[in-house]
């Protein structure tokens, strides 16, 4: 038996509210709660005491009691003084969209450290909400969703608890983070470029890193399904091509509108590879014709993270779902059917290190580390031997010159 949910927003005129409701629909799903109702009223912003209009709250309550609901859901995050107001007015269980988001995390948290990062996130949102959220969670609903809020344990909603517990967090992830520093040490005395990833939830990230691992022959693909958030674990792989130089491709967590404010700073650690980036890719969904708000809400996280002047790239994905093929400009993929994949690697290789170019190189024979790096790393046209030397003509990027200035002959165009 699923727990029955009311949905309600503000119409503000800034976002379409039956769209943003429709989103928090399958939020609420994903935590296996029943939508049985929505309801909104056009406000420039939410009402400080009740959110709605008391009129509003009214016919809301009155809907609530007939239709037998367990929860009512708010669309945004609601301050400590509307959950107390509004515990007078309901009851039932009352809910706001960070709260169901956080608990969506902490259901996929895999990794050590997404749990201490959404623990964190958790403990920074409940503190300042005990009252209210105190009375709210007491009140058990019929389903599987049972009131019992985010994490595996039943929540202890004592303030001097829960600012132990986030500083005993804070001290953890501050040293997991040290330990995880490791990785990226290594990886930038390397100076091998990184690619991050990043865009709304589900618009298809993980299955663009599994096709670009499909196109260079690698199994090391990561788990992709067709539900929001369907991971939190940060994963990185190495993109190497025979004749190519090596890049590091890293998918990110999905964003989404209205992310909780403690969402962000809890989760520096895991995004700490996109403000770290030399190529940000924004995967989007070509299918959603209101994929712009998800571009709206994606732009402000980066901006967040510091990492909105990073060179980033549009993507485009699910072509295989459109009746007819987009004339813009913009890059289109299907991970589905293999389309443009070719396209949005050369694309990639382009922006990290440059323009194609012919050069001719002469290397000596005893230079093997740099003729092992030319048949790694450039793709050979023509080879010829002298009495000391190799002679190649190769295809390289013209940020690879600087690797074999010493051995250059002549370049040229493509």
């Amino acid at each position: 038996m699923m727990d029955k949910a009311i949905l309600i927003g503000i119409d503000d005129g800034l976002k379409e509210i039956e769209y943003s409701l429709l989103e928090l629909e399958n939020l609420a799903k994903t935590l296996k709660i029943e939508t049985i109702g929505k309801f909104w009223q056009k406000r420039p912003f939410p009402n400080p005491k009740t959110y709605l209009g008391k009129g509003k709250i009214a016919e809301v309550k009155n809907a609530s009691e007939a239709l037998d609901a367990d929860i009512v859901i708010f669309n945004d995050e609601l301050t400590p003084s509307q959950i107390r107001t509004l515990e007078k007015y309901f009851n039932t269980q009352i809910v706001d969209r960070s709260f169901l988001i956080l608990s969506i995390f902490s259901e996929r948290a895999e990794t050590k450290g997404a749990y201490l990062e959404v623990s964190l996130a958790q403990q920074k949102y409940l503190l300042p909400r005990l009252v209210g959220m105190r009375d709210s969670l007491s009140r058990q609903g019929g389903g599987t969703y049972n009131a019992k809020g985010p994490g595996e344990t039943k929540l202890e909603l004592d303030r001097r608890t829960i600012l132990r517990t986030i500083k005993s967090l804070e001290k953890d992830l501050k040293k997991w983070e040290k330990e995880n520093t490791l990785n990226r040490k290594k990886r930038t005395l390397k100076a091998i470029p990184i690619v991050s990833l990043v865009g709304y939830t589900n618009a298809g990230k993980s299955a663009t890193l599994n096709s670009l691992l499909t196109v260079i022959e690698s199994d090391k693909r990561v788990f992709e399904k067709d539900v929001l958030f369907a991971t939190l674990r940060t994963h990185t792989r190495k993109i190497k091509k025979k004749g190519y130089p090596a890049f590091i491709l890293t998918d990110t967590i999905g964003f989404i509108d209205k992310l909780p404010h403690a969402f962000v700073n809890a989760f520096k650690a895991t995004l700490y590879e996109v403000s770290n980036s030399d190529l940000i890719l924004n995967i989007i969904d070509g299918s959603d014709p209101k994929n712009y708000l998800h571009q709206i809400t994606t732009n402000q996280v980066l901006k967040e993270l510091a990492a909105e002047n990073i060179p980033t790239l549009e993507i485009y994905t699910k072509l295989d779902l459109l009746k007819e093929r987009p004339l813009d400009e913009n890059l289109w993929i299907s991970n589905l059917e293999d389309t443009n994949l070719d396209a949005l690697l050369h694309l990639i290789y382009e922006n990290l290190f440059g323009s194609s170019l012919l050069a001719t190189l002469e290397v000596p024979y005893q230079d093997q580390s740099i003729i092992a790096l030319i048949n790694d790393e450039t793709r050979i046209i023509k080879t010829s031997y002298t009495n000391n030397s190799s002679l190649y003509e190769v295809i390289i990027f013209r940020k690879q010159l600087e690797s074999f200035k010493d051995y250059l002959i002549k370049t040229k165009f493509l």
